[in-house]
């Protein structure tokens, strides 16, 4: 799939919320690798999804755990 940010020439319907896609107004632009012709519109963030989520701080990665694995030592 290759996505494009575009500003729409025609009124659009957005594939995830059905909402409308006005002239002019940019949106992303998904388009089938395989496929051509079978294109998908999308707002940039729909009319009706809710707010993002913000973090307060951000939080360090979490470090993996060690495993103990016994490394065989050969001596000269």
């Amino acid at each position: 799939m290759a996505e494009k940010i575009v500003t729409a020439r025609h009124r659009q319907v957005c594939d995830v919320c059905h909402g409308h896609i006005e002239a002019g107004e940019r949106c992303r632009l998904i388009r089938d690798d395989f496929w051509p012709l079978m294109t998908w519109f999308e707002h940039i963030r729909c009319p009706s999804a809710s707010a993002p989520v913000v973090c307060a701080a951000p939080r360090p990665p979490k470090r993996p755990a060690t495993i103990s694995i016994p490394i065989p030592v050969f001596a000269h």
